[in-house]
């Protein structure tokens, strides 16, 4: 998606339930997309994408008694789409004045939605990054943030609308909002006056800039050194914010998690964490087919033993005692035929291991093996060459890339899910892709890749086949 002439932008989104009571009260509007009613229980992620020269990104943290914040955020996500279109399409207004119009319609439609939610009201706060043109504007009300790191130093673009640091009303009664709690927020009742939004100054990005959109749930458990360090490692976005995830996850957040890191960069090949490991795995696989090429030449051309062909018969009696095969009785030469009556006795040549004229035999090291009778008589057989086949001898299945479909997630003590493994080539059976738990007494993992949450704890469920694998964090809670 690109900015500006030259420059582009990618990014990723993420927002999890991570500790907190209930369902995930936040939302993220990224280019058109944001939590649906129906995944608001799911953990979300988006990938970069390529879009127009309009971006718009969002962080939206609902707040309401009863889990009813999440009627809020998505309000206000869904409403977004009409600010990028009029953005792009309506040149009778500046993006400030389409901004500010979505801003106090949005506030006033959420203010109203009282009987929707059950008589309980509900708000939510906005952190909004545009960038038109190569232009960045930043707009927010509430806790969460935008920000800038630029030359190695990051710049908070938003203001916290707090009355006091660090506290906020959960419940949202109207005194606890105004006494220790928010100031400002989508929703905001009538007699607390219009609502006027921190609008940082716009300028212009440039090549390396990186944004981050963050609700508090980040910001609370994440200092902002541990954010410069994430943002200063050359990650892609996703791996931005896969790793703000873990690391407010680790301190056991007891909040909804969302973010959005969005990346100035040239047009070119950028290199990815997933890149990197897929060219790691096929310089590992041309060098496995190179390895067993030369080995398979020594062992099975420079050394092989030469074999005497006579009569059409392999010949290879060197004394040794002939294996039978399990499941047979092989005889050492053709049966002595009588006729055969109820009763009567039918007396057979000497077998294998006893007196008498036994057919050539081969030794259990020997590369030929007598197959067993194949007549509908048990008379004769067939001579094969090489051992036969059994599954200790299979070749293993080998991929270039493994990825799975979560990185991490929260689950509640007895809840199941199942991770879907992509991977390439993509003929390769399901079977072959083997799981394991970290810690299978807090979580388990099937064959299929279901896992199930059994105590309260942390596990990291890994995904191989071969050499390559990949990996999640699950992290387990109790009911409440």
């Amino acid at each position: 998606m690109s900015t500006a002439k030259g420059l582009f932008v990618r990014a990723a989104a993420e927002s999890q339930v991570g500790f907190a009571h209930g369902n995930n009260e936040d939302n993220v509007y990224f280019n058109g997309d944001y939590i649906t009613p129906r995944t608001i229980n799911d953990d979300f992620a988006i990938k970069t994408g390529e879009y127009s020269d309009i971006n718009v990104f969002a962080v939206l943290d609902g707040m309401g008694r009863n889990n009813t914040g999440s009627f809020a955020s998505l309000l206000a996500a869904t409403r977004l789409d009409e600010v990028s279109d009029q953005i792009t399409y309506n040149t009778e207004k500046t993006t400030d004045e389409i901004v500010l119009s979505y801003i106090n319609d949005t506030n006033e439609l959420i203010r109203n939605q009282v009987h929707e939610t059950g008589g309980i009201r509900t708000a939510t706060t906005l952190a909004l990054l545009v960038i038109e043109n190569g232009n960045a504007r930043v707009y927010n009300a509430g806790d969460s943030r935008v920000y800038l790191y630029r030359d190695k130093e990051l710049i908070k673009l938003t203001r916290d609308h707090v009355s006091v640091k660090g506290q906020r009303s959960v419940a949202l009664t109207e005194e606890g909002v105004r006494n220790g709690g928010l100031t400002k927020y989508l929703g905001m009742a009538e007699k607390d006056g219009s609502l006027e939004p921190y609008r940082a100054k716009p300028f212009k990005v440039k090549k390396g800039d990186k944004f981050l959109v963050c609700s508090d749930g980040i910001t609370d458990y994440v200092d902002e050194d541990e954010i410069a360090a994430c943002l200063m490692r050359r990650k892609d976005p996703f791996g931005h914010t896969n790793e703000l995830m873990a690391l407010a996850l680790r301190e056991e957040c007891a909040d909804n998690l969302s973010a959005v890191v969005v990346d100035i960069v040239e047009p070119g090949v950028h290199l990815t964490l997933n890149m990197i490991l897929t060219a790691l795995g096929c310089f590992i696989m041309i060098a496995g087919i190179l390895i067993g090429f030369v080995f398979g030449y020594v062992i099975g051309g420079a050394g092989k033993v030469p074999i005497a062909e006579q009569d059409g018969i392999y010949n290879l009696d060197d004394g040794g005692e002939e294996e039978e095969e399990e499941g047979f009785d092989t005889p050492a030469a053709p049966t002595t035929t009588g006729e055969t009556a109820a009763g009567d006795t039918t007396t057979s040549a000497p077998t294998a291991g006893t007196t008498g004229d036994a057919a050539p035999t081969t030794s259990a090291a020997a590369t030929p093996t007598v197959a067993p009778p194949v007549n509908g008589n048990g008379l004769g057989g067939e001579v094969v060459l090489g051992p036969t086949t059994t599954a200790a001898n299979t070749a293993e299945y080998a991929i270039n890339d493994l990825d799975l479909n979560k990185k991490d997630f929260t689950l509640i003590v007895g809840d199941t899910y199942t991770i879907k493994a992509e991977y390439f080539p993509i003929d390769v059976p399901s079977s072959a892709i083997k799981w394991k738990s970290s810690n299978p007494e807090v979580v388990s993992v099937d064959e299929t890749g279901k896992v199930k949450a059994l105590k309260r704890g942390h596990a990291t469920i890994t995904a191989y086949c071969g050499a390559v694998e990949a990996t999640c964090e699950v992290y387990v809670k109790n009911r409440t």
